[in-house]
């Protein structure tokens, strides 16, 4: 019971801080705009199971359209969302991740994104407007995987964090997680010292 309440709880942060990223910290351009809500996607990804992730990331994002005035987009944000969220917990799934893997499956979720949206684009506001756009379209994951990934460094090192991120990888006994937050805050106290 503990436990899930944990987990809903850190969805449910999750998904406020990418919608409130998605639709407030954001720049426009030519066709839609250029937020900083992916490099909370990102974190979430690292942070959250897969079951958990896929679903906070797409609903939180369409929501933050919806939000934002840009109503037509949201569908096609649900499921391009949804696949770089796919492709970013696919990378970041180990307690570890190495480097390549946090820059190749977040790229490739990225560059899925991208294209769902030029497709999209294409067909809503004509293919010539939906090329002009696409340069514009690659600043937000250029901005945001460098970001994220220092923020995965930073935040592997807090030894608390970890282990919660252990916490919500798992189903442990409310035994376990007693123990694990305890663990690490003794680990914490050891390093301070």
């Amino acid at each position: 019971m503990r436990n899930n309440v944990k987990k809903i709880s850190i969805t449910a942060l999750f998904t406020a801080m990418i919608l409130v990223a998605t639709a407030y910290i954001k720049l426009p351009i030519a066709i839609g705009y250029v937020h900083a809500g992916d490099i909370f996607i990102i974190l979430s990804c690292f942070f959250l199971p897969m079951y958990l992730a896929v679903p906070c990331v797409a609903v939180s994002s369409m929501l933050a359209d919806l939000l934002a005035g840009y109503v037509p987009y949201m569908l096609i944000t649900l499921f391009a969302k949804g696949g770089l969220a796919f492709f970013c917990r696919l990378g970041l799934y180990e307690k570890q991740p190495k480097l390549w893997k946090m820059i190749v499956f977040p790229t490739v979720g990225s560059l899925i994104m991208v294209s769902a949206y030029f497709v999209f684009e294409g067909f809503y506001y004509g293919w010539a407007a939906a090329i002009a756009n696409l340069p514009a379209q690659f600043i937000q994951p250029a901005i945001a995987l460098p970001v994220a990934i220092i923020g995965i460094f930073a935040f592997s090192k807090i030894q608390y964090l970890m282990n919660f991120r252990t916490i919500m990888a798992k189903n442990p006994t409310p035994k376990n997680i007693d123990n694990l937050v305890t663990k690490g805050n003794k680990d914490n106290d050891r390093e301070e010292k």
